[in-house]
């Protein structure tokens, strides 16, 4: 959501603001905030202290920071609209700034985080992990999130891929001076159990709440129909919610995805028509994922490897591919459907053992030394699922690369109260979603796809194809390798199997591409 620059060790001037392309300046500092129309810049100082604040645009809802310049207010002032900041419905960043540094503080959401990274008392930060890559390096991997990464197994929290670089994880706060950089998880968010349903409500009221729930969601932003689209992959998050925008703005919403191909291709396809036809959309945005292969030699990853972080959408390529076109129709904001697999999860009893990553063969000793540590220093319980926090990282910041803004409703907070309070058997394999789809009158195969929709072949392709050429040339002399995370001959053994053909690659399609791309990263340092 924004962008900075300050050192912490000269600054004690006045903030002002001096238009885009500089952003809120004092001396040589700066503070750029996202330019997207989804997003409002505001600030008001009483003084010593300056506001500065990034958050999305709320509905109808009345606020006391109205200017982009610093406005000066009395101290009472700024206290309510710091208070006012902490109750944002919505996403948002703040900055105060004083005589003794930078608090920086988040609330909910999970789109763009922002990182930061602290050097001889200068504090840059940017929602894009690489425009830090002056702070990050190969010798700088922070040996837990490798482990996690590695076996499959992230988590959410403060640690980044390098130990020089921390994010401002969900409504956490970060305090910044000349010496350092100190970050403070909140309390954990405190989560609802499921409930029983009431005698009168069956299905009919269940489905109708859900509606209502979305429509509310929705509402919370203001919507430019004619500029926003909605994933609509086929899936049963994105499907529902796209038909609700759809009925809320008839026409005018373009539906998006990136085709899979394969054998569950025309399945996807025929599905998507179905629900186009029958609600009313815009014209459709697709791109064929087969047509911009994962780690092709011209895609962005590799011939972009400085600009493109290792934990960046898989199938980059076609992502952007996608946010392209829809920038070509004029598109800003998207509705995605990150969060539905989590809030239709059932969640594990209290006392219930914890979760152990396992390693695959092909790990090396520091990783499974580490492997009791898949807790050490994770945020505590958040507001939003924190798997959907985490897919929200990886797929957002390259559609604001191309001046897209997401919106995620499952991760609202309305939205996971609903999900938690659920009863198991309508969470259970997404029933609900099911459901209200076939209330809809949408066909069988429509509500009860046959076939899986997935990019499992074209990644098995990738891997076949580019990752195994990419690995034999790099040998043995991979920083994973010669830092202990990657035992090289068990590496290898997987490389060639995955040489032999794109159904030999599955079983390692997933390892073989993480430990390519993060290579690719580190080279580009």
């Amino acid at each position: 959501m924004l962008t900075l620059s300050v050192d912490l060790r000269t600054g004690s001037g006045p903030w002002e603001w001096r238009g885009e392309e500089e952003g809120w300046v004092r001396d040589a500092d700066r503070v750029w905030p996202l330019d997207h129309p989804a997003l409002e810049a505001r600030a008001v100082t009483d003084g010593p202290r300056t506001l500065l604040v990034v958050r999305e645009k709320a509905a109808g809802r009345p606020s006391l920071l109205r200017s982009i310049s610093p406005t000066r207010v009395d101290e009472a002032v700024y206290g309510r609209a710091l208070k006012e900041c902490q109750d944002w419905p919505l996403q948002g960043i703040w900055i105060e700034a004083g005589p003794d540094g930078l608090k920086l503080q988040t609330g909910l959401g999970g789109v763009c985080p922002l990182y930061l990274a602290h050097e001889n008392g200068r504090l840059t930060g940017s929602w894009q992990l690489m425009d830090l890559r002056r702070r990050l390096g190969a010798d700088r991997l922070q040996e837990r999130e490798v482990m996690r990464l590695l076996t499959g197994f992230p988590r959410y929290g403060h640690d980044t891929l390098f130990t020089t670089v921390k994010r401002l994880s969900e409504r956490s706060t970060a305090y910044a001076d000349a010496e350092g950089l100190r970050l403070i998880y909140p309390a954990a968010a405190e989560h609802a159990q499921p409930s029983g349903l009431a005698d009168h409500v069956g299905e009919a009221e269940l489905v109708g709440a859900f509606d209502a729930l979305t429509d509310h969601v929705f509402a919370k932003r203001p919507v430019a129909p004619g500029q926003t689209a909605a994933q609509l992959s086929g899936g049963m998050d994105s499907t529902n919610l796209a038909i609700s925008l759809a009925l809320a703005h008839p026409g005018a919403i373009t539906p998006c995805a990136m085709l899979i191909g394969g054998d569950a291709g025309a399945q996807q396809e025929a599905r998507r028509r179905a629900v186009i036809e029958q609600t009313g959309f815009a014209a459709d945005v697709t791109v064929r994922a087969a047509d911009h292969p994962v780690l092709s030699p011209g895609g962005l990853r590799r011939s972009r490897a400085e600009a493109v972080s290792p934990l960046d959408e898989p199938h980059l390529e076609a992502a952007d591919a996608l946010a392209q076109a829809l920038r070509a129709r004029g598109t800003h904001t998207v509705a995605a459907g990150f969060g539905g697999d989590e809030v239709a999860r059932t969640r594990r009893t209290a006392g219930a053992p914890a979760r152990t990553p396992v390693a695959p063969s092909w790990c090396g000793e520091r990783v499974r030394d580490l492997l009791g540590e898949v807790d050490t220093g994770i945020s505590p319980a958040t507001v939003a699922p924190e798997t959907a926090l985490i897919a929200l990282e990886v797929a957002t910041p390259l559609m604001a690369r191309r001046g897209l803004w997401t919106v995620a409703p499952f991760t609202d907070a309305d939205m996971v109260r609903f999900g938690h309070r659920l009863p198991a058997a309508w969470k259970t394999d997404k029933h609900l979603l099911h459901r209200r789809l076939a209330a809809r009158g949408l066909p069988e195969d429509v509500v009860n796809p046959p076939l899986r929709e997935n990019f499992g072949h074209l990644m098995n392709t990738a891997v076949h194809q580019h990752a195994t050429g990419l690995l034999r040339g790099w040998g043995k002399e991979l920083h994973l390798i010669e830092q202990g995370y990657v035992d090289a001959s068990v590496l290898t053994e997987a490389v060639e199997r995955a040489a032999l053909s794109p159904e030999d690659a599955a079983p390692y399609r997933t390892g073989l591409y993480l430990i390519t791309a993060v290579e690719l990263g580190l080279r580009a340092l």
